[in-house]
């Protein structure tokens, strides 16, 4: 009975020792240090894929939008590339996301202050603002825009401007005096044209010479448009 007893207690003992040779071999493998990889833009599948491999925990801290990287990718990681840790520790990383998205508005004709106003209540913002003579769009009204609308772009993003400043004037030149064939030539080189013609008589002047104009000198008129002339017949 005594040697059955010993027999038994040797037999325990060395499972003991075996298990507890196990756990510490077991112990020993996990606290080895491993190099930490480079898993920088990469898909966070194959990111996950080769921490792992390394025996290393991988935990996505948190998704954060960025306009450099596709969504889904690694942004940052914790610890860098080149670090050792102990295996079963953790490789943290911030993962890309789609930025958020909105439709330009449309803001052709508005006043540029209006334009400016509804841009900035869909989260967007104003960038080059050009001037551009316009006859059929008032003066300070936008005349187009850069993105059409609909457009689904992220927020922030800029939308470029051609405001009209209306109609392109030039000074109407001083024609009373002159001969009609010379006002006419002096309107055309200024910009403008001859209209409506009407006579008077006036003994005193030549034959065909402007009496009046209008509009009058030094008065700014659309540019391509008529003055209308009044001519001596006598």
């Amino acid at each position: 009975m005594a040697m059955r007893e010993l027999v038994g207690s040797v037999v325990v003992s060395a499972v003991v020792a075996a298990a507890t040779t196990f756990v510490l071999h077991r112990t020993v493998l996990q606290r080895e240090p491993v190099e930490v990889p480079s898993v920088l833009g990469m898909p966070v599948q194959s990111a996950r894929a080769l921490a792992e491999n390394r025996g290393l925990l991988f935990v996505v801290g948190e998704e954060r939008e960025d306009s450099r990287t596709p969504a889904g990718n690694v942004l940052l990681q914790k610890p860098l590339e080149g670090s050792r840790i102990d295996r079963g520790q953790a490789l943290e990383v911030v993962v890309a996301k789609m930025p958020a998205l909105v439709r330009a508005p449309a803001v052709v004709g508005l006043a540029l202050a209006d334009a400016r106003l509804r841009i900035e209540t869909f989260k967007l913002a104003v960038g080059k603002v050009v001037e551009q003579t316009n006859p059929e769009i008032a003066a300070g009204h936008v005349i187009s825009q850069s993105l059409t609308e609909g457009s689904e772009v992220r927020l922030g993003t800029a939308i470029d401007l051609v405001v009209s400043k209306g109609v392109d004037t030039v000074p109407v030149p001083n024609v009373v005096g002159r001969f009609l064939f010379k006002a006419k030539e002096e309107l055309q080189k200024a910009g403008l044209k001859v209209g409506n013609l009407r006579s008077r008589s006036d003994d005193d002047r030549s034959d065909g010479l402007i009496l009046e104009q209008s509009p009058s000198a030094n008065q700014p008129a659309a540019k391509g448009s008529a003055v209308d002339l009044v001519v001596n017949r006598t």
